[in-house]
Parts: C-alpha cells; structure tokens; sequence
C-alpha cells in the first residue's frame, strides 16, 4: 500500500536555509506491514558486522525524482551503535532477491548515499530518517534496493515494521562484506521524500525536512 503526500515548503521557511524561492516536494510511504523484526539492528545476532538488502517495489513507490530523504519505521525507542556504517541504493530489474548480494543489483551500480564511522540509531519509534548524505535519482522503472552494511556493533537493538511478501524481499548475511546471505519474503515498510530545491540546495536537506516533523 502506498501514501502520496504533497508537500508545500513556504518561502519564508525554505529562505532561510536556500536564499532561493519556494518549492514543491512528494513524500511516499510504502507500507508492507505492521510484523516487528530486529534485522539488521540487533548487536546480538550481529556483533561483528552485517550486509542486508531491502528490496522495495515499483508499485509501491510509483515516482520518479531525486530521493533526498529515505526513512525506515522504528517499532520502538531503543537505540544501538554501528561501526563503520554504509547505505546505498541501487536500482534492480529483479522482482525477488537472490542468495548473492552482486547479482540483485541487476547489473547497475549501487550508490553510496552515506558512510558513518559510527552511526547511532536515534532514540525514538516511528519512521527516522536514513541520514543520506546526496541524493538518489530514482527512475519509477525498476524496482528499488536499500543496502545497509556495517562492521561492528554494540546495544541493545531496534526492531522495524515490516510485513510478508509474495517474493524474497530481503538478503542478510554476516560481515560487512559477506558475498552471499539467506533471503526470505520480509519486506520493509519505508518513507521516501522527493524534493525540489531552486537556486542553492540547503547545506543540510534534513534541516528543511525537519520543518514537518
């Protein structure tokens, strides 16, 4: 199920971080499921580092446009720490994810879209955004992929909404550079923001978005 939310940024708001006229953004959640599950932040089942890919549907996102923010749903407000933390997202033609995580990208090249030498996850439930350090162009062609590795981690752990799909929707392995991994059909929920900044984008993108929270 998917939720489209227009989002008018005033310009008295958005000056203050562009010196640039208003602008227009779209915000789209996917909604999978209401099913709690602890991968991929749980130091104890990781404590030496995790590889996991999200597979996300086309249907359910149904835009095209730069992703500036990218958000996963926290069922609770339990917080943990990652080391050397990476999200990328990468485009697929794939409608299921295999065992090996090279061959679900499809043959396109994954974008790092933020690197942490510690990434802490904040202390609150509900959706929290991915902190994405440049923007994702995605196509509404193929289907969409979030990629999450990191080394090492300490905490106690967080769950995220998620729900069971018709095909493998996600792949997790242990270490950061695990080749292969187990799939199953949990797909997660997620809320996608696409914006668009006139003139001088803001230093920050989530010091704009954080207007709406």
């Amino acid at each position: 199920m998917k939720k489209l939310t227009l989002l008018i940024i005033p310009f008295a708001a958005l000056a203050a971080f562009t010196g640039a006229a208003g602008a227009t953004g779209v915000q789209v959640t996917v909604d999978n499921g209401s099913t709690q599950n602890l991968f991929p932040w749980w130091p104890m089942a990781f404590p030496s580092g995790c590889r996991i890919q999200m597979l996300f549907d086309r249907e359910a996102i149904d835009y095209a446009g730069a992703v500036n923010e990218f958000e996963l749903q926290k069922s609770s407000a339990a917080t943990s720490t990652y080391a050397g933390a990476k999200f990328y997202l990468c485009h697929t033609s794939l409608s299921a994810l295999t065992t090996n995580f090279q061959n679900n990208y499809g043959g396109n090249t994954p974008a790092l879209v933020a690197s942490f030498s510690s990434y802490n996850l904040p202390p609150r439930s509900g959706f929290y955004p991915v902190p994405m350090a440049t923007t994702f162009a995605y196509n509404n062609v193929d289907n969409l992929i979030l990629e999450i590795t990191y080394e090492s981690s300490s905490g106690a752990g967080a769950g995220l909404y998620c729900g069971s799909m018709s095909t493998h929707h996600r792949c997790f392995g242990r270490g950061s550079s695990a080749e292969s991994g187990t799939v199953d059909y949990w797909g997660y929920n997620a809320r996608l923001s696409f914006s668009y900044y006139p003139g001088v984008a803001p230093a920050s993108l989530g010091r704009v978005k954080a207007l709406f929270r």
